[in-house]
């Protein structure tokens, strides 16, 4: 039996959590307004297939209730009208279901596929069904923020992953009823290019080829990047099935990107960044009015911590993450070099030290050399002389920055 993936239980936990918006959105009477104006719209603006004239696209429909345990589901489809972009879309109320095809998809698709297609639809119900329609109201929670022009960028990027990992999961329902992951991956192409032939034994290939390129690449530079990493996903549950989750959320989530914050990453970088605060700030000498104040910036409730010491984990986390990542902590650095000119040179010799220490020495000399409009030459006279202020002081304190 297919399981909800990790990610939706994430997202589930993490709006539970918040109750009134939980309350308000799994309410009955909220869930039964949104969608009633859905299907409002939806009649307007479609022609319904009928139940004898096009009675194939009916008998799919009915083989892949069967294969999904949906039987006593009422489903229909429509065809959307005043639209050339080829999708296809559900609804779900009161125990009737309502499937959307825009463009030419009927044309277009050959019977397995259409199977494939109508068999995805319908998983999006059996996946709204789990959890007593916990995830559902997840859905709806997360879409709606994203949808709100005034969200922070987290929250769209958590409603992206969490339709990705519901396509992924789909996939996996249209798997089960055509038996076979070509026809499921021929009509995903055929959709978002318009071909009418598609090979997937090459498609499959050329996804495997791109997302093993790297992180960077599969979601800054290519064409539709969830096409790949929905091929690749469903060819890896095909070979492995539960053994390929950690692969799949690997390929999907990868390395942390600055600029591709979800909601649980956005709070990762913010304990990496106190931490690393906390450890940057941890001399006493750095402690004046203006870097509290600008700390405080960073965090309301910031406390410089005496105990702080560096370590292995930390050390390596930071050498491990994303170029933007480690970009970002160089200008914290440099944010905090600069803020306070009565102290001189010394914050700049012990932000040099400190770099070095957290295998940021080369993205910290470029942001400088970049900022600071320094030549080579310049960037080492400037080291060399903050260093020198920054070891004079340091010749003075007992404070453990590392760990022996």
């Amino acid at each position: 039996m297919l399981q909800a993936l990790p990610y939706h239980l994430k997202v589930r936990d993490f709006f539970a959590q918040q109750t009134k918006t939980w309350n308000f959105f799994a309410a009955q009477k909220t869930r039964e307004e949104q969608l009633a104006q859905y299907k409002t719209e939806l009649l307007k603006n479609t022609y319904k297939f009928d139940i004898h004239a096009d009675a194939a696209i009916y008998e799919k429909v009915q083989i892949a209730k069967t294969k999904l345990g949906l039987d006593q589901l009422n489903v229909t489809v429509y065809q959307a009208q005043y639209t050339d972009e080829m999708n296809a879309s559900i609804v779900y109320l009161n125990n009737e279901a309502y499937i959307v095809f825009s463009g030419r998809i009927t044309q277009l698709l050959d019977d397995t596929e259409l199977l494939a297609i109508l068999a995805h639809e319908l998983m999006h119900i059996k996946l709204y069904g789990m959890l007593q329609g916990e995830l559902e109201t997840a859905e709806r929670i997360i879409m709606a923020i994203a949808g709100n022009y005034n969200s922070e960028p987290a929250y769209y990027e958590t409603a992206r992953l969490y339709r990705l990992y519901t396509e992924i999961f789909c996939d996996r329902g249209a798997y089960t009823v055509v038996e076979d992951t070509e026809p499921v991956i021929t009509s995903l192409v055929k959709i978002a290019t318009g071909l009418d032939k598609i090979s997937a034994e090459s498609y499959k290939k050329q996804a495997q080829e791109i997302l093993a390129s790297g992180n960077d690449l599969k979601a800054a530079t290519v064409s539709h990047p969830e096409n790949y990493i929905r091929t690749r996903a469903i060819q890896l549950w095909h070979e492995k099935q539960d053994a390929a989750e950690e692969e799949i959320i690997n390929m999907i989530e990868g390395i942390t990107d600055l600029d591709q914050l979800d909601v649980f990453k956005q709070k990762e970088i913010s304990l990496l960044t106190r931490r690393f605060l906390q450890l940057f700030l941890k001399p006493n000498w750095f402690q004046s009015t203006l870097v509290t104040s600008l700390v405080r910036q960073y965090f309301s409730d910031f406390i410089f911590y005496e105990a702080a010491v560096s370590d292995d984990d930390l050390r390596n986390t930071i050498g491990q993450s994303h170029s933007s990542i480690k970009d970002y902590l160089a200008y914290v650095l440099l944010d905090f070099a600069l803020v306070d000119g009565s102290l001189e040179l010394t914050p700049f010799g012990w932000a040099f030290q400190f770099a070095e220490e957290m295998q940021l020495k080369d993205v910290f000399d470029g942001v400088i050399k970049k900022e600071l409009q320094l030549s080579d030459k310049k960037l080492q006279q400037h080291k060399q002389k903050t260093l020198a202020a920054w070891f004079r002081l340091k010749e003075g304190e007992k404070e453990q920055m590392f760990e022996a």
